[in-house]
C-alpha cells in the first residue's frame, strides 16, 4: 500500500538496560524482525533513531534523526512525518514485535480520513503503534516545541479514529527481561 512503515528505536532502554533494536532474534535484531515482519504491506520504510550514536550496526533503511534530542517517540514521529513520501505512515515501536501486519493495514486506510489511526483497549490507547497523516505533524511539533513529549497528550489535539476490537496481546512491549525471555521463548517454539 502507499504508506510508510516508521519503525521508532530512538528510546534509551533504561528498563531493559540495553538498547532494544539491537537485541538478538535468531539470526537478526529485533529492529530487522520486526522491519521483516511488517515493511512487505508498505511502499517505504524508515527507522527513527534519538540520534546517530544509537546506531550500533549498518541499517539497510532510511534512517531520520529527532530534530529534539531526549524528547521521546513524539520527536521520532515529528522525524518521520517531515521525512516521509506518503501522505500517511505507520509508526511503531521497535520493542512491539507481535504487531500484526493487518493492525498496520487497517490503521493506514483509517488514517486516510483523520489526523490518526490508534489502536485503543480496555480504555487504554497505543501512540506508539499507530498511523498518522502529514496533517498531524502541526499538532506533533507543537507539542514539542512547548515541551511536552507525551505522545498520549498529543491525541487530544487531533482527529483520531479509534481502532476497537484488536488483540490487546500484540501491543505488548519487550521492556524487561522476563518479556524478552517470553518472546524468545515463543519465537524459539515457531522455528
Amino acid at each position: 500500500m502507499e504508506a510508510t512503515l516508521l519503525v521508532l528505536a530512538g528510546g534509551d532502554s533504561r528498563r531493559m538496560g540495553r538498547p532494544k533494536a539491537w537485541i538478538e532474534v535468531g539470526d537478526t535484531v529485533l529492529l530487522r524482525y520486526v522491519v521483516e515482519r511488517l515493511a512487505p504491506a508498505f511502499s517505504e520504510v524508515m527507522v527513527s533513531f534519538a540520534e546517530p550514536e544509537q546506531m550500533e550496526q549498518h541499517v539497510p533503511y532510511r534512517v531520520v534523526f529527532d530534530r529534539k534530542r531526549s524528547s521521546g517517540p513524539l520527536a521520532g514521529l515529528e522525524a518521520g512525518l517531515v521525512s516521509c513520501r506518503t501522505e500517511v505512515l505507520f509508526a511503531v515501536a521497535c520493542d512491539m514485535p507481535y504487531v500484526a501486519r493487518s493492525t498496520g493495514e487497517l490503521a493506514v486506510a483509517a488514517a486516510r480520513s483523520c489526523d490518526a489511526a490508534i489502536p485503543r483497549h480496555d480504555g487504554l490507547f497505543e501512540p506508539v503503534c499507530g498511523a498518522y497523516r502529514k496533517s498531524a505533524l502541526h499538532a506533533i511539533t507543537g507539542a514539542l516545541d512547548a515541551g511536552n513529549f507525551v505522545a498520549h497528550d498529543v491525541a487530544d489535539y487531533l482527529d483520531v479514529t479509534w481502532l476497537e476490537g484488536l488483540d490487546p496481546a500484540q501491543f505488548e512491549s519487550l521492556n524487561t527481561q522476563s518479556d524478552l525471555e517470553r518472546f524468545h521463548a515463543a519465537f524459539s517454539a515457531q522455528r
